[in-house]
């Protein structure tokens, strides 16, 4: 099989299981909606008549209010941190690159910690992901103008100055949880484990403002993207404005990440493992990987959230937890592949 019959393949399987998994995500959870039911519902939104059997009015509100936008908040926050994943690993040139090495999820911790420790979260509507956005920001600016200040602007320049700003805040984010009453200390833990308990369609708004149309800047942007993978000298010797471009792509990123952090915590190891895994099936150009990095990030992190909410009946487990538990032992399995080859 060609190369491009293989890529289209592997995106129609995408898209087919994504939908799969949203329909699957939709009916399932601690209360279980009829399949003929949820279709009936959607079905009469989008002005289709239906003759199949309609939910309860408890199962209207459990759809519309509670899950519906749930579901769609997993697909567009996995989708988002995937391709922050792989726009990472190829600006760096280093397949094991991800939001965590500038510092930009810590920062973003750190705002949250200083919302909740100053009791913002509890006087000041959506106050958590605001602050959480604004740190992981902060966060970006902070190792880009470092950088810069210390005349090291380099790839590794920026990687070293983002692991000590990580390294910073992350210090900071202990300090903090430790001055905080305990009584606010439980909301920052379920907060730092990743979730998207109870998370509304003002939280899916938020987030998809941000992170959309960031990662279709990104992707319309692969060129100048697979450019910079050939090397400073090799990319400014063919017309690109290296920093600048740089300077972009790392703002782009630092947005999605802020988003994301912003409403559903720490969710590791999807931007490593989505891309990893479809980068040999769909080969290593941007405008391919990018959209394929989606659609992959999306279907994990919807089937890890359904995994949360239905393991257990009694309460909900944390996201970034189960995606830790596929994403490590993965990443693990790919170091080696790396060292082989190397």
């Amino acid at each position: 099989m060609s190369l491009s019959a293989r890529r289209r393949a592997v995106f129609a399987v995408l898209i087919l299981a994504l939908t799969a998994a949203l329909a699957v995500a939709l009916t399932l959870g601690s209360v279980r909606l009829p399949v003929a039911g949820v279709v009936h519902s959607l079905l009469t939104a989008a002005g289709i008549p239906s003759s199949a059997p309609a939910l309860t009015p408890a199962g209207e509100i459990i759809l519309w209010t509670i899950r519906f936008p749930r579901v769609l908040l997993a697909a567009v926050l996995g989708g988002g941190l995937a391709v922050v994943g792989a726009v990472l690993q190829t600006v760096f040139r280093n397949p094991i690159a991800d939001a965590g090495l500038l510092g930009v999820s810590t920062g973003a911790a750190l705002g949250a910690v200083v919302a909740v420790h100053l009791g913002l979260t509890a006087t000041t509507f959506l106050a958590l992901p605001a602050a959480a956005f604004t740190g992981s920001v902060l966060a970006i600016a902070a190792v880009y103008v470092l950088a810069h200040l210390a005349r090291r602007a380099s790839l590794e320049g920026l990687l070293l100055t983002g692991v000590a700003v990580s390294a910073l805040t992350s210090a900071a984010t202990s300090t903090v949880l430790v001055a905080t009453e305990e009584y606010r200390v439980k909301a920052i833990l379920f907060w730092l484990a990743g979730g998207l308990d109870g998370r509304s369609w003002t939280h899916l708004a938020l987030a998809a403002a941000v992170i959309l149309p960031a990662a279709l800047l990104l992707t319309l942007l692969a060129r100048p993207l697979d450019v910079l993978s050939l090397g400073d000298e090799e990319a400014a010797s063919l017309g690109l404005h290296v920093n600048g471009a740089r300077l972009l792509l790392l703002g782009l990123t630092a947005a999605i990440v802020g988003a994301g952090t912003a409403v559903a915590g720490s969710v590791p190891f999807v931007g490593l493992v989505a891309p990893h895994a479809l980068r040999p099936l769909v080969g290593p150009l941007s405008r391919h990987l990018l959209p394929a990095a989606f659609l992959g990030g999306a279907l994990l992190v919807v089937m890890a959230d359904l995994a949360a909410r239905t393991v257990n009946p009694a309460f909900d487990l944390p996201l970034g937890s189960l995606t830790a538990l596929v994403g490590a032992p993965y990443f693990l399995v790919a170091l080696r592949g790396i060292e082989d080859r190397g």
